[in-house]
């Protein structure tokens, strides 16, 4: 016996919405893993050419520890445009230490089919040596459909809580 499905415009535009959302949830995941595994060619990929992303106010948070100095916190140099850009500057910041990245609960918005802003929950925590920084904040994005992929069009890194841990003195 076969069935028929009659499929509603309606469902197909559900389901395009199902699938954007998936999409941009996979792109995050891709960013995080990216940045863990020092994977630079993958950032560069996952922003749009014209990006703007901000992770301006994070010096203020490790100055007096690792070596970073007042001096140091130029919060500007952070504000970057561009995967290439934003790529390099992960890669100053995270390169030679281990890092763990974890986002949650995002909240995407779908503005048009090629569209969308979201926020992430975010949780890292960064290995300098014998200082650990355990972060807490919000990614705000916006995405855009380039090329038939989603790609990130703008990031802005907000920090709620920063705590320190010295190894040495836990173990």
């Amino acid at each position: 016996m076969t069935e028929q499905f009659n499929i509603t415009a309606s469902a197909v535009a559900d389901l395009a919405r199902l699938v954007a959302l998936e999409e941009i949830r996979a792109l995050k995941a891709r960013y995080f893993h990216a940045v863990d595994t020092k994977d630079w060619p993958a950032i560069i990929d996952i922003f749009t050419e014209d990006a703007r992303v901000d992770f301006g106010g994070e010096l203020q948070h490790h100055v007096g520890h690792h070596g970073v100095t007042e001096a140091d916190a130029d919060p500007d140099a952070w504000v970057v445009i561009g995967g290439a850009a934003t790529a390099k500057v992960i890669e100053q910041a995270v390169g030679s230490i281990v890092s763990v990245h974890q986002g949650h609960d995002p909240l995407i918005t779908l503005q048009s089919a090629d569209a969308a802003s979201g926020g992430w929950t975010l949780y890292d925590r960064l290995e300098y040596g014998h200082e650990v920084m355990h972060g807490f904040g919000h990614y705000d994005e916006t995405y855009r459909k380039v090329g038939g992929r989603w790609r990130i069009a703008s990031l802005t890194l907000t920090r709620l809580r920063v705590t320190w841990e010295d190894t040495r003195r836990t173990g």
